[in-house]
């Protein structure tokens, strides 16, 4: 009667089978080889998830060292804020820099007009105190001195949106499609949501999109973008134009 046999070597381990039943063979070689598959693509998930983690934390510390850099840009504006007789809360101020922000001034000339349009450092910082607290409420008045995206506005009125990871997944797309932009931070992309739709997108909203494999985040090779970079996956592709 023939023997049958298989040997499995690991380091200084060594397991070796050996059977006259060559059925019991073929089941106990294909449970070892299903358990070891089973193995690598849960290690292989776990690196995975800990990679994402670190370009999480990575991108945290970023956002918090960008805030406390234009914190301390406009330390003076906040000195006058709180000399007036009725100081506001933060929450208050936030609303009242948006309201001047987007609101059309009355009565002004050309030159004034100028005056008081706001520069892109103050955009940067309302824009990062928004992504900062991303569940403050505020109001936009619409103002023909802001630039709107036309094309944008319409692209996303045509659309079905139910939640906040909606707005992540479609403005992803819209910079694939119709700017050639495939890599985006999370900082353009609220940029592009907050001067048309008044909408901020937070970490957490990310973090959904990546776990569910729509959005992917890149490695930064040379350095110099300073911030994490993203990717719309041929996946959350597929669920957009799915939906």
């Amino acid at each position: 009667m023939a023997n049958y046999s298989f040997i499995i070597k690991k380091g200084k381990y060594r397991l070796e089978l050996i059977t006259t039943d060559r059925e019991l063979l073929s089941e106990q070689f294909e449970q070892w080889v299903h358990s070891a598959g089973d193995y690598v693509l849960q290690k292989k998930m776990l690196e995975h998830k800990n990679a994402m983690d670190t370009q999480i934390q990575e991108e945290e510390k970023i956002t918090q060292k960008n805030i406390e850099k234009q914190i301390r840009k406009t330390e003076p504006e906040k000195v006058e804020i709180k000399e007036e007789p009725d100081p506001k809360n933060e929450e208050t101020q936030l609303k009242e820099d948006l309201d001047i922000f987007y609101s059309v001034p009355a009565s002004e000339t050309p030159e004034e007009e100028s005056k008081t349009q706001p520069s892109e450092s103050v955009f940067d910082s309302i824009l990062d105190n928004s992504m900062k607290n991303p569940q403050t409420e505020v109001s936009f008045k619409s103002s023909p001195s802001i630039k709107k995206d036309n094309a944008f506005i319409n692209f996303m009125g045509d659309k079905k949106i139910d939640k906040k990871i909606d707005y992540l997944l479609l403005t992803a797309y819209y910079f694939s499609q119709f700017e050639q932009k495939p890599r985006f931070t999370l900082k353009q992309l609220n940029s592009k949501l907050m001067q048309n739709l008044a909408v901020i997108i937070d970490h957490s909203v990310l973090q959904e999109a990546i776990n569910r494999d729509y959005i992917e985040c890149l490695p930064d090779l040379t350095g110099l973008v300073g911030a994490s970079e993203y990717r719309l996956t041929a996946y959350g592709e597929k669920t957009i134009l799915d939906a």
